[in-house]
């Protein structure tokens, strides 16, 4: 397993508002982690229409002028970036999820942050767009910011950090980055780890209920305890929480009422990534979180 750390950023921007919040977080993470950041902005294919002769010289025009745009916007956005960062941009072609994946992957990239609400809305997540494909595919985590109404500004320090677990091997393996964060950024964690329900039943004794809930409860106990020594963060950096409820709402009222900066999450938990079209943790988190989350998926390499 080579050493995690954040060396290098990707932010991937349509350039719309929608993802303002993804950029600003970018930055974040880039001035905390001390990572050299890169706007990446990929120029959709000029449609070619199929009604009227095709002009070769004239679409190239067109497509030089979109590339020329989106250079000069993508240059402005860096100049609007907090002072001493390192920052670069690039300006590739072609569909986006293809071309940002590729970008991740040939640039010894250790995180991509990209917004769900860009062009194609939060809905379309599910339906093949650039951030289900981007998080589904990616070999690095993916940060997704979805639009609140008052993001944190660049400067601001990441401080807390909210780590859902059900101690499945993909939770553990997210913890890596949670640990490499936390170490980078000074950052407190908050493991949360939801209990299973015992589910009342009035043909069942409630004595044996209450022991079966309390058994489940003294088994997270250990479970938690163990980790707890075992993670590589000293004991007053992480809090361990067990919740009852579901699960995906626990999670985000957690991150809200500890005012999370990130959440941090496997994306192959019970229910599994590919779930996420009938309704998963992992989507509802997505769909509600107050603060950017961090997905390790099932194509993340260590």
């Amino acid at each position: 397993m080579t050493q995690i750390g954040f060396r290098r950023i990707v932010c991937a921007s349509d350039f719309s508002l929608a993802s303002l919040p993804a950029w600003m977080f970018a930055q974040r993470l880039a001035r905390a982690t001390g990572a050299e950041l890169t706007l990446l902005h990929v120029v959709a294919p000029v449609p070619v229409p199929l009604e009227v002769a095709f002009d070769v010289e004239g679409y190239q025009q067109l497509a030089d002028e979109e590339r020329e745009a989106a250079r000069a916007r993508g240059q402005q956005q860096l100049d609007g970036a907090i002072p001493g960062l390192r920052t670069r941009l690039r300006i590739e072609d072609g569909p986006a999820a293809v071309r940002i994946l590729k970008v991740v992957d040939e640039g010894a990239t250790d995180a991509v942050v990209l917004g769900t609400h860009g062009r194609a809305g939060l809905d379309r997540l599910l339906l093949g767009s650039v951030a289900e494909q981007v998080i589904r595919l990616a070999h690095r985590p993916v940060v997704t910011a979805r639009l609140v109404p008052t993001p944190p500004p660049p400067e601001e320090p990441i401080r807390r950090i909210v780590y859902p677990t059900d101690f499945s091997p993909p939770a553990r393996r997210a913890w890596a980055w949670v640990r490499a964060l936390a170490e980078a950024t000074g950052a407190h964690v908050d493991l949360l780890h939801v209990l299973l329900e015992v589910v009342p039943d009035r043909h069942v004794d409630p004595a044996f209920l209450a022991r079966a809930a309390a058994t489940i409860r003294r088994d997270a106990l250990r479970v938690t305890d163990a980790f707890v020594e075992s993670c590589g963060l000293p004991g007053d950096r992480i809090s361990v929480h067990l919740l009852h409820g579901v699960e995906a709402e626990q999670i985000v009222h957690a991150a809200r009422s500890h005012r999370a900066d990130l959440i941090v999450m496997g994306t192959h938990g019970r229910s599994g990534f590919l779930q996420l079209a009938l309704g998963s943790v992992a989507r509802r988190v997505l769909h509600g979180a107050p603060c950017p989350v961090m997905t390790v998926g099932p194509e993340v390499l260590a």
